[in-house]
């Protein structure tokens, strides 16, 4: 078997914990865990994660910038901006709706570490905030009058879709953000 380069034991620890702290939440799974399904020594794991906290951290920031990845990619492909608004919430119906969906990452790390110095906490709360000021943004490309205020309308309704989907119907509860996204969009955009 071909050794693995130190990049590709990073990104194999990082996947494999990223799959086991989403399915499981990160204070259930211990680092034991992690090294067992790697299938690498401990030495491997913490050369590349000094500790848990840092794999966590990783964790949750790599959540976000893939987030941000998909969500900008499919508010690319509109030609309005208030059809790149939409785009958003468009993905989110499809996510909430899927079999393995358990939430927003970045909703569950809060929850899982309230303390406002944990740094997966930190990482967790500057995507919200990145989340808003991008909502913003686009609300002021599409011209709305009072864009911080549909910003966070539309942040309240995002991650309340994904909470409410991670315990309900996800199915129902993304559509009827969907539903009522497009319905704050249609009213605050002068040329939706």
């Amino acid at each position: 078997m071909a050794r693995r380069s130190g990049e590709e034991n990073r990104r194999n620890v990082l996947e494999v914990a990223t799959r086991l702290f989403y399915e499981q939440g990160i204070r259930a799974v211990g680092m034991d865990t992690v090294v067992k399904e790697c299938g690498v020594g401990n030495a491997t794991i913490y050369r590349q994660y000094p500790t848990k906290d840092a794999l966590a951290t990783a964790y949750v920031q790599g959540r976000a910038d893939a987030w941000f990845e998909r969500m900008e990619q499919a508010a690319g492909e509109s030609s309005s901006p208030a059809g790149r608004l939409m785009a958003v919430f468009e993905v989110l119906a499809g996510d909430t709706a899927g079999p393995t969906y358990r939430g927003c990452p970045m909703l569950n790390t809060n929850t899982e570490f309230p303390e406002g110095g944990h740094p997966a906490h930190l990482v967790a709360v500057e995507h919200k905030q990145q989340v808003r000021d991008w909502f913003r943004a686009l609300a002021v490309d599409a011209g709305v009058p009072d864009p911080d205020r549909l910003a966070d309308e539309l942040l309240i309704i995002l991650n309340g879709a994904y909470a409410t989907a991670a315990v309900l119907d996800g199915a129902t509860y993304g559509q009827r953000a969907l539903h009522l996204a497009r319905l704050l969009i249609d009213n605050a955009c002068p040329n939706p």
